[in-house]
């Protein structure tokens, strides 16, 4: 089975999920993520058609769909939220990009410590709830919940780089990583095509 936007916006609507929120807290070391992965929600041993929710912020909501075909450990990330169009969407790194770019521009606290937040999530390890006080505890719960959203979908992004390119054969999630750095030094998101496939 290969899900699409209207096989998840079915399961959503049906409830036919498993709430995984919060059994991944912060992420495992980028080489043991495929067993840390198969050990808590099963992606390698158990490749039955599932839509897990792996984080939920207010009515924003990111799963995995499994299976895919990319690998035998594969998942698909996706999105889901009523106020967005469409409400249900693949996050690619462009969306992410632009989310990154966005919230930079909504206070100065988060245009200067935004790349530090990314840098310590997906290079550190650290959860996304650590990285939030760490860096924007002082912002408004507005702006926390807009940050939470793009780390916990990054989160995951980063997790299924990983799982796909495991290091240290693979850059895994060191690809998503470089992405927001030449962000932050000024890149486009087309011109870091032109350096990195991705």
């Amino acid at each position: 089975m290969s899900w699409n936007e209207n096989e998840v916006l079915k399961a959503l609507n049906e409830k036919r999920y498993i709430n995984g929120v919060g059994i991944i807290d912060k992420l495992p070391p980028p080489g043991n993520v495929r067993n840390e992965l198969d050990a808590k929600l099963g992606v390698c041993r158990d490749r039955s058609p599932r839509l897990i929710l792996v984080e939920k912020i207010n009515d924003y909501m990111v799963l995995i769909a499994i299976p895919d075909s990319k690998t035998e450990c594969d998942f698909r990330v996706w999105r889901y939220s009523p106020n967005l169009s469409p409400q249900v969407k693949i996050p690619t790194h462009d969306d992410l990009g632009k989310m990154f770019a966005e919230l930079k521009k909504k206070h100065s606290t988060i245009d200067e410590y935004l790349i530090n937040a990314t840098i310590r999530l997906l290079r550190d390890r650290w959860s996304i709830d650590n990285t939030i006080n760490h860096y924007f505890n002082a912002l408004s719960n507005d702006l926390k919940i807009e940050i939470k959203k793009f780390l916990a979908t990054l989160k995951w992004i980063g997790l299924q780089e990983d799982t796909n390119y495991p290091p240290p054969k693979y850059l895994g999630s060191k690809m998503s990583l470089a992405v927001y750095a030449l962000l932050e030094a000024g890149f486009t998101i087309s011109e870091i095509r032109r350096v990195i496939r991705f």
